[in-house]
């Protein structure tokens, strides 16, 4: 079991360390030099305990559905702790082969309610979230940024140049933003991947993660509701869709997975009319794939993906952040011709070749120099090419052995490294 101790202030009131102790089957996924904790850039000390919890317990719950064994605390906020069990219900619906036995137990449940009509919006400066902030810009916002998410505790540089980005943006530099700076992704051990769920923060873990880190901001600034924009959902289980995170509540707070059903290609019409209508364009950050650059790299699969459904929107995808030249297409055919595919790549181009497909046959997409260049490679695409592939490069096997490769350097270390030697020296004899 893992048994809450307590927790504690510090920095002013912004940062929450949780003290709490593992045994049994739990002590393995715990990392027991570097315990769970948060930082917000607002003195949080002044929420009631119960809400002070949410983040620990959000973090740490999934940990004990999959892996069998009960979270202890002191007190859990009513309406939060039933909501789990739906959340719990969901996951079980998701991954069937699993059995979610673990339990939240509390000593107390007390019951938090305030008045308020403010939104806490979680905004990483991409797609998914523009286009969430655009449908709701009339609304009291609060931007929330979560550093130790998708950018590593340890790159600085890439956070800056995020916090920057964010800044700078006509529109997102216009609402209030609050960051949060935690390691919910490395108070784990990697028995997580290799005992529970292979790939665990985006299969499991970052719907309610995300979603309860947000729970003392909404108390301080009286929310009754949090947006986490939707993303696509990966077949055979993701971990965050509308299902699983419109079960979590508590208090009088609702959270809601925002423009579910909604495409790429209609997220990026959203966006670029909206840059229409303020006359001025609206930079994007997609890519965290070169770190030596400010801004996207321009030649990774997600920016070709980005820039492909601006292209399609009859968008010049310089307007918006991405360093299109004449050798765009032939690197892109290249990179996606050849590229490990995926369930998920293969849904998103399959979506582009059919928009290729409307564009032409309406004549309306951007051209940055030789229109029929450019349309003669939009018609490959829409020929179906790179779908062709990405079937071609999909390959199950890859993913099972990768993960086997990683399970064996997880639980038998010495057996791994010595297979390696082996293969090592088989090699120089060839």
């Amino acid at each position: 079991m893992i048994l809450l101790r307590g927790y504690k202030f510090s920095e002013g009131g912004c940062r929450i360390d949780y003290d709490y102790t593992a045994t049994g089957r739990a002590a393995r996924f715990l990392n027991p030099s570097e315990t769970f904790f948060v930082r917000y850039d607002v003195d949080v000390s002044g929420c009631p305990p119960s809400i002070v919890l949410i983040p620990f317990i959000s973090n740490l719950i999934t940990l004990a559905w999959f892996g069998g064994f009960d979270l202890h605390v002191p007190e859990a906020e009513s309406t939060y702790s039933e909501s789990l069990k739906s959340m719990r219900a969901e996951f079980q619906r998701m991954y069937p082969q699993h059995r979610l036995t673990g339990n939240l137990v509390a000593e107390r449940l007390t019951a938090v309610n305030w008045t308020g009509d403010a939104a806490v919006m979680l905004f990483s400066g991409g797609i998914d979230a523009f286009a969430t902030l655009i449908r709701h810009r009339d609304e009291p916002l609060q931007l929330v940024t979560i550093w130790g998410a998708d950018i590593e505790l340890s790159d600085t540089q890439q956070w800056n140049r995020c916090l920057n980005h964010i800044a700078r943006d006509p529109l997102s530099s216009t609402l209030p933003h609050t960051k949060i700076v935690t390691n919910l992704r490395t108070f784990y051990t990697d028995k997580v991947e290799s005992d529970l769920v292979y790939g665990w923060w985006g299969m499991v873990q970052h719907g309610p993660a995300l979603l309860g880190l947000q729970a003392p901001l909404t108390y301080l600034f009286k929310a009754n509701r949090v947006y986490i924009a939707s993303s696509y959902t990966v077949p055979g289980g993701w971990g965050s869709t509308k299902e699983s995170d419109e079960k979590l509540k508590w208090g009088p707070v609702v959270c809601i997975h925002d423009a579910d059903g909604f495409s790429r290609k209609a997220k990026v019409e959203i966006i670029v009319e909206c840059a229409k209508k303020r006359g001025h364009p609206i930079p994007l950050r997609v890519c965290y794939s070169e770190v030596k650059r400010d801004g996207n790299c321009g030649r990774c699969e997600k920016c070709y993906r980005s820039m492909m459904n601006l292209i399609l929107t009859n968008a010049d995808p310089r307007d918006y952040g991405f360093p299109m030249t004449e050798s765009t297409y032939p690197h892109l055919m290249q990179l996606m011709s050849g590229i490990h595919s995926s369930s998920g790549l293969k849904i998103f181009w399959g979506e582009i070749a059919e928009d290729c497909q409307r564009a032409l046959a309406r004549n309306q997409y951007f051209v940055l120099a030789d229109k029929a260049k450019e349309s003669a490679y939009l018609r490959r695409i829409a020929d179906g090419e790179l779908n062709r592939a990405l079937e071609r490069n999909h390959r199950p096997w890859k993913d099972a052995v990768a993960r086997w490769k990683f399970i064996l350097r997880v639980r038998f270390p010495a057996f791994y490294n010595l297979g390696r030697g082996l293969v090592r020296q088989l090699r120089r004899f060839k």
